[in-house]
């Protein structure tokens, strides 16, 4: 007896845990298809116009689609950025951001072959950076000053998906951050992903 309640009760459990699976499902059928979900990694070239220095970030972001055009999602990222002085023959700035956004994105363009969407969102960063001309923080070390912060801002980005394979995803963005502190970010790069 006990066997059978517990059988009955297991069957109730897996019919119960599937029923928003197949809702959900069901409501990305169309544009999107079943796989709410999207990984991808990326590549960007980086310009840093406080600085004039340029580099690359290296990324990975998390996307879930809540409807059929609007998803949320998260993103981290690693960039270098370097500014040689030819005359002095010294790096005159060297930067390295830890970074992290949220975002929150909304597909313009949806078909089956390709999605165009806009994105904003919070981000943060923390920053270590060598500078020759310092902003009155950090700690001065000879003829240049090493600077190890953290900054909050906000930031938005253009972005492109084309459908490559079963269920993966290659595309670009283009994307500008701004801080509270520091030095804004221009990024333009490529991704690969896939949808599950």
């Amino acid at each position: 007896m006990k066997s059978i309640l517990a059988s009955i009760a297991c069957s109730a459990c897996i019919v119960f845990l599937s029923l928003p699976f197949n809702a959900q499902s069901q409501s990305f059928s169309k544009g999107v298809g079943k796989e709410p979900a999207m990984l991808k990694a990326g590549v960007n070239f980086v310009w840093l116009s406080e600085n004039d220095s340029q580099g690359l970030m290296f990324s990975n972001s998390f996307d879930h689609y809540l409807s059929d055009r609007l998803a949320v999602g998260l993103s981290l990222g690693l960039l270098s950025a370097k500014r040689y002085d030819e005359a002095k023959e010294i790096y005159t700035v060297q930067n390295t951001f830890y970074m992290a956004s949220l975002e929150a994105t909304f597909d313009i363009l949806q078909n089956e072959s390709v999605a165009f969407r806009l994105g904003a969102g919070p981000t943060a960063r923390h920053r270590a950076e060598i500078n020759s001309d310092p902003e009155d923080e950090g700690t001065q070390d000879g003829s240049v000053t090493h600077i190890k912060t953290s900054d909050v801002g906000a930031f938005g980005f253009i972005e492109n998906d084309f459908n490559i394979l079963r269920n993966g995803v290659a595309g670009g963005r283009i994307a500008y951050f701004h801080y509270s502190e520091g030095t804004p970010v221009l990024s333009i790069g490529m991704h690969l992903g896939f949808k599950f």
